[in-house]
């Protein structure tokens, strides 16, 4: 077919087009080997195109399945041929590099796919003259050293990353839209157009055979969406899945990973949701680690490319961020524990203590998970249904009043186990009663803390009496319980709602 085509080419072309991330050092190792040698007896000869294009082609297996050895000497000798191949600027408007780096998505092993038909390129007929030529640069452009020198820059960068001298600071072009995003949802305030669910996770879903930048860049996307995944305040169980999913792929590639930097060496994200969603977006592309490293140069960043790289590190990352993430999807969906507060609100015995509980409901804080476990413990001591109607009056006041301090919402673990208790309480009301408007629902509008009046309410002889303090029948009235458990109630279909918010099941 490509009659005037170079055989020895040819032949070395339809070797390199077998090495991939499934292939074996036995076979590949060979392969790749032979083309660095012949780069590197002539970095900036007529062929060093050829050779830099087929070690382009096959930096799936270099980048993913070849030893540190090979791999190292190999990024070695692209970085070699890449300096002799620097001279003089083009007079070229454009070169390939530059499209094959913006057109990126999540994975730079899609630059192999940039590498030329290396055959067709050298096979003397002109671009506009060789119908099989299908590349979008025209081969004059292919074969300009300066092109050739980045393409080995960028095939050395991803195989061996952290050092992107002389590669463009050119990125996808949706990751600066997906950055901003990513930032506004991590600011509080969600850009139009944002999905938090799905830009706290964009972490997730590494390729199936990530390269130590891809690494790098899932990892710290992970990390920069951990928080905002573990407080609660995004619901749907597949977030929390998807992360930890994630998580647990990469420490299987990161498994036994070490390295020689000393303590302190290694990088954290800033907390700055702008910075933070940055680096994670820019690692995940040669031209965005160039620009990270130009960041760190100029004092913007904190670390450079090299030290986010570094395999130990990514390891101890994704550790790390999986035990915060698994430890949150535990709390919102797994079985929750409260029997540690039999030892708070309870007699050694195990009965009922009212001065131990009013002091617990005092000291309750807002926002703490023990607060949601004080809810859970009341509601399955209600349900088993023993006590008197006060000591009952004061679970259901407990549950309610967990929810009044829960911040963020409650997670499906604990309000789904408080639906039967708020159940309880709704009734068809008498038409009046002697109360009036004195009704004081939890206590959360009466004046000072809620959880005074409540221990007083529970204990009276223990705690003296609030500022707007009730009686007792107010609080146990059924124009009280009602309505409260009612309000209850609708906030808990609101969050089931929230949970699975039309992106599938969210914790069956």
């Amino acid at each position: 077919m490509h009659a005037s085509a170079d055989a020895p080419t040819a032949d070395l072309a339809a070797a390199w087009q077998l090495v991939d991330h499934r292939s074996t050092a036995g076979t590949a190792d060979p392969v790749v080997l032979d083309c660095a040698r012949r780069l590197a007896a002539d970095p900036d000869g007529e062929h060093a195109a050829e050779w830099v294009y087929g070690l382009l082609s096959m930096t799936r297996y270099l980048a993913t399945r070849a030893d540190d050895t090979t791999a190292g000497q190999v990024a070695e000798v692209l970085r070699t041929a890449a300096g002799a191949l620097d001279g003089p600027p083009c007079d070229h408007r454009s070169h390939p590099y530059e499209s094959a780096l913006e057109q990126l998505d999540f994975d730079e092993l899609e630059l192999t796919g940039s590498a030329p038909d290396v055959v067709l390129l050298g096979n003397g007929t002109p671009t506009e003259a060789d119908p099989a030529w299908q590349e979008p640069g025209t081969k004059e452009e292919y074969r300009c050293p300066h092109a050739v020198a980045v393409f080995a820059r960028i095939a050395a960068e991803i195989i061996a990353p952290g050092s992107p001298q002389g590669i463009p600071e050119r990125i996808p072009q949706h990751h600066e839209d997906c950055i901003e995003d990513l930032a506004s949802v991590l600011h509080g305030y969600p850009s139009g157009g944002a999905e938090p669910a799905y830009e706290i996770t964009a972490g997730a879903g590494l390729p199936a055979h990530p390269t130590t930048g891809a690494l790098a860049g899932h990892l710290a996307l992970l990390r920069a969406g951990c928080w905002e995944a573990a407080s609660g305040t995004i619901r749907p169980r597949w977030v929390l899945d998807d992360m930890i999913g994630t998580l647990e792929d990469a420490l299987r590639e990161l498994a036994g990973a070490t390295c020689s930097h000393g303590d302190g060496a290694h990088p954290e994200l800033s907390g700055d949701p702008d910075t933070d969603a940055g680096t994670g977006y820019h690692l995940l592309t040669p031209g965005g680690r160039a620009l990270l490293q130009r960041s760190y140069e100029d004092g913007i960043e904190d670390a450079p490319p090299a030290a986010w790289t570094c395999r130990a590190h990514l390891e101890a990352l994704a550790r790390d961020t999986l035990g915060h993430l698994t430890a949150a999807r535990d709390r919102f969906f797994g079985e929750r524990r409260t029997a540690y507060l039999d030892a708070d609100c309870l007699r050694p015995d195990g009965t009922w203590d009212a001065a131990r509980l009013a002091g617990v409901l005092r000291g309750a804080a807002e926002g703490e998970e023990r607060t949601e476990d004080l809810g859970l413990w009341a509601a399955r001591r209600f349900v088993g249904g023993s006590g008197t109607a006060h000591e009952r009056l004061m679970l259901f006041l407990t549950v309610c009043h967990s929810l009044d301090l829960a911040y963020p919402d409650p997670p499906p673990s604990v309000y789904r186990e408080l639906r039967p208790v708020l159940e309880s309480a709704v009734a068809a009301l008498p038409e009046t009663c002697p109360h009036g408007d004195a009704h004081p629902g939890a206590g959360a509008g009466l004046p000072g803390e809620a959880g005074e009046h409540l221990a007083h309410l529970c204990a009276p002889e223990s705690f003296a009496a609030p500022e707007g303090a009730r009686e007792p029948d107010t609080w146990a009235c059924p124009r009280n319980l009602a309505p409260l458990a009612e309000e209850w109630l609708e906030w808990c279909d609101t969050w089931d709602e929230a949970a699975e918010d039309g992106y599938g099941e969210d914790d069956d």
